[in-house]
């Protein structure tokens, strides 16, 4: 399925959302999250739902930059040691470090991003694009 096909499902099912909130709500099933891997991490004012975990891998104790965007020039809020555990919303390509132009977005960190170069995540993970 492209992007393209994506993003119009998600317009309609949004449109139809915003034209039957109620029924939407009352007809949508409660259910678990489809993989341990999964779930809704809450921050002070959002919901983002965790698509994969990841641990950071650094080298010689160096510690892994978080950025207010996907890329080096962004400014820096803070780091994570290495064997840090983060949790992951979604990838976006920026930067390139180390041949890598991926990003990955922290959940419950306000829109933050880290290096891909820098994350290992499960092969099964399926992290969408931002």
């Amino acid at each position: 399925m492209n992007r393209s096909t994506v993003r119009s499902g998600v317009v309609a099912v949004a449109a139809l959302l915003a034209l039957f909130p109620a029924t939407a709500m009352a007809a949508t099933p409660t259910a678990a999250p489809a993989t341990p891997a999964m779930a809704t991490v809450a921050t002070a004012h959002h919901h983002h739902m965790v698509h994969a975990r990841g641990v950071v891998v650094t080298a010689y104790g160096h510690r892994l930059h978080i950025r207010s965007g996907a890329g080096t020039s962004y400014r820096t809020t803070g780091t994570l040691r290495s064997g840090h555990k983060v949790y992951l919303t979604c990838k976006k390509n920026g930067t390139t470090v180390h041949g890598n132009r991926v990003w990955y977005r922290l959940a419950g960190h306000h829109g933050r991003y880290v290096s891909a170069y820098y994350v290992r995540v499960p092969a099964r993970a399926n992290l969408p694009w931002c």
